[in-house]
Parts: structure tokens; C-alpha cells; sequence
């Protein structure tokens, strides 16, 4: 992070991509939803929403939870058109469950 640019979230991921060592999860756009509609946390702030899911995965683990993030806001949890009705973790997703009961 002492270089020109390179943020939190960017250094996250030279860290896990180019040396295999994730030192956090990074979070990026579909991090931030994700963790948001699952309750992983309430916050809005991305360096914030890392330190709630640091408490809630296992370091072992962070790996794979940065590259689930991706794909499922890419290919299931899309921003402006979310797959719920093909969404394998629906049955924990709050914004799913709000609204089925409207």
C-alpha cells in the first residue's frame, strides 16, 4: 500500500493474485453488496466490511471467499438484475427475504 495508487482493496488482491498470500479479502463492488444483503455486515465502508468478514472467515479460507464474491455478484447476484429465483444462497440473502414477503 506504499505505492502510488495502490489502495486497500488493490493491494488485496496483487497480494492473493500475483504471490498466492491473501493478507484480507478484498472488498470490491460485489464484495460490498453481497456482504450487505447476506448480514456479513451493515457497513457501507469497504475497509470496514473487510474487518467484518476477517472476524467471520477463517484466514485459510480467504482465498476462496475473495474469488466467490466475484463470480457470484458477476454471473448470480447481479446489481441491477439479481438471479434470485436460481441463487443457491437465497434462503440467507435479507434483501431475497423481504421480498418474497411483500
Amino acid at each position: 500500500m506504499t505505492l502510488p495508487g495502490i489502495g486497500r482493496k488493490s493491494a488485496n488482491v496483487i497480494m492473493l493474485e500475483a504471490f498466492h498470500d491473501a493478507q484480507g479479502i478484498a472488498v470490491d463492488t460485489h464484495a460490498k453488496r453481497i456482504s450487505n444483503k447476506i448480514g456479513f455486515s451493515k457497513e457501507t465502508d469497504p475497509e470496514k466490511i473487510e474487518k467484518d468478514l476477517l472476524k467471520q472467515f477463517k484466514k485459510e479460507d480467504w482465498v476462496d471467499v475473495n474469488h466467490l464474491f466475484v463470480w457470484h455478484g458477476r454471473y448470480t447476484c447481479i446489481a441491477r438484475n439479481p438471479k434470485c429465483s436460481s441463487c443457491p444462497i437465497s434462503k440467507y440473502c435479507n434483501e431475497y427475504k423481504r421480498k418474497k414477503n411483500i
